[in-house]
């Protein structure tokens, strides 16, 4: 009589203890990436923001510009924490500059003066 042999023949697609073990570590790494970007968020204040981008407003801007001439106000596009505005009360194509800030902190867009010719600001210009 012949002896049948069989052989147990695995599909590729079946999981093994390994490739579970494998995908909770990757899970949790995901997850712990997550918690670290939002505590991170958390901790820096617009206050924080604005005060960075007031400094770089200062170096843009030059002489005249002043740490007051900034202001922020919400981001309205997906991705855009704020905008931090800085430059006179009265819009001044010249001397304002805007900086859209990413949700931390990071610079997304710079608009200065040779920009408002083919944009319109934030805040409008006739805003005060």
């Amino acid at each position: 009589m012949d002896t049948i042999r069989r052989e147990v023949v695995r599909s590729p697609m079946t999981l093994r203890p390994l490739h579970y073990a494998v995908i909770i570590l990757l899970s949790l790494l995901a997850l712990l990436a997550a918690l670290l970007y939002q505590r991170a968020a958390l901790l820096l204040t617009e206050t924080d923001i604005i005060e960075a981008y007031a400094d770089q407003y200062l170096a843009d801007a030059g002489e005249g510009a002043q740490r007051t001439d900034c202001r922020a106000q919400p981001g309205q596009n997906s991705g855009v924490r704020m905008v931090v505005i800085c430059g006179p009360a009265q819009f001044d194509a010249a001397r304002h500059y805007e900086y859209h800030v990413g949700p931390l902190g990071g610079l997304i867009t710079r608009y200065g003066p040779g920009d408002w010719a083919t944009r319109n600001p934030v805040a409008g210009r006739n805003a005060v």
